[in-house]
């Protein structure tokens, strides 16, 4: 029987895949199950996966994102517990032993969240410093998603039925699906953050984190959303607050297509930080400057 299904998407990743699945299946028993998602790669994905067939699941799929191939892994996973796992990191030997123990041992806790550490950089940890002091040992809420606590599923081990409640990753965003995610997942996830480092994250070129403005722009959907489907959430985290960190996301989104040399789009960026915090000199300046032309 299936207890853990380890979910890995992949797209284009070929060059560290075998070094990420290793580092799983050194830690899989015969409870725990490795799901592939190919996300319709283009190198030599195919050929490494050879290598590891009757060792893990492969699930081939057309590439349209990390939600949708995310969602694919959920569909196929017949696991219990769901631990993502990304193509290009590194899972520490004792990922799942730790997640799995703490769990056994903490039966009020659903869900556990654990940190990860920069690969070209040890010292360097994912959640940062001011985050683990105020998140360790806490059931995570909204507040400390909307402080700056990063969704890494990655480190996390979830159980399905939590996913099942908080319903599939939206396909539509392209760089922050997991923020988007969480503002859905920890009000219906009794979920704990620990500071064990579980993961390394590899830094190349070509992460999605990388994308600053395309994560401004996904941020500010987010909160967008939140602010009409969510209005308790707004409250639990302080409406003048999160409307102010939310007209500040628009406004630097403007900047960044001005610089772009979108006059247009800046300027219903500009307009929509201008209404939402109306008292702010810069957001007016900048609205009328984009009114102007």
């Amino acid at each position: 029987m299936v207890d853990v299904s380890v979910v890995i998407p992949s797209y284009n990743c070929g060059a560290y895949l075998a070094e990420s699945l290793d580092s799983m299946l050194v830690q899989a028993d015969e409870g725990v199950e490795v799901v592939v998602i190919d996300d319709g790669s283009t190198d030599d994905t195919q050929q490494v996966l050879a290598g590891y067939r009757g060792r893990v699941r492969v699930v081939q799929g057309e590439h349209r994102g990390l939600a949708a191939a995310r969602n694919l892994g959920l569909s196929h996973a017949r696991g219990t517990w769901i631990a993502f796992h990304d193509a290009d990191d590194v899972a520490l030997p004792q990922r799942l032993a730790f997640q799995r123990a703490f769990l056994a041992a903490h039966p009020d806790v659903e869900a556990i969240f654990c940190n990860g550490e920069r690969m070209d950089d040890p010292t360097r940890r994912m959640v940062t410093a001011d985050i683990v002091r105020d998140a360790t040992g806490r059931v995570l809420t909204v507040s400390h998603l909307f402080a700056g606590f990063p969704v890494y599923f990655q480190g996390a081990l979830v159980p399905r039925a939590a996913f099942d409640r908080a319903g599939p990753f939206d396909e539509t965003f392209r760089v922050q699906p997991e923020i988007e995610y969480g503002y859905r997942f920890f009000p219906r996830c009794r979920a704990m953050f620990v500071d064990e480092v579980v993961f390394r994250y590899r830094w190349h070129t070509t992460n999605l984190s990388g994308d600053i403005l395309g994560t401004r722009v996904d941020i500010a959907r987010t909160l967008e959303d939140v602010l009409v489907r969510d209005p308790h959430l707004v409250e639990e985290i302080g409406s003048q607050r999160f409307r102010s960190r939310l007209a500040r996301h628009h406004f630097r989104i403007a900047r960044s297509r001005l610089k772009l040399g979108d006059a247009a789009g800046a300027g219903v960026e500009a307009k929509r930080a201008a209404a939402l915090y109306p008292l702010h000199p810069r957001y007016q300046l900048l609205r009328v400057r984009c009114a102007l032309g």
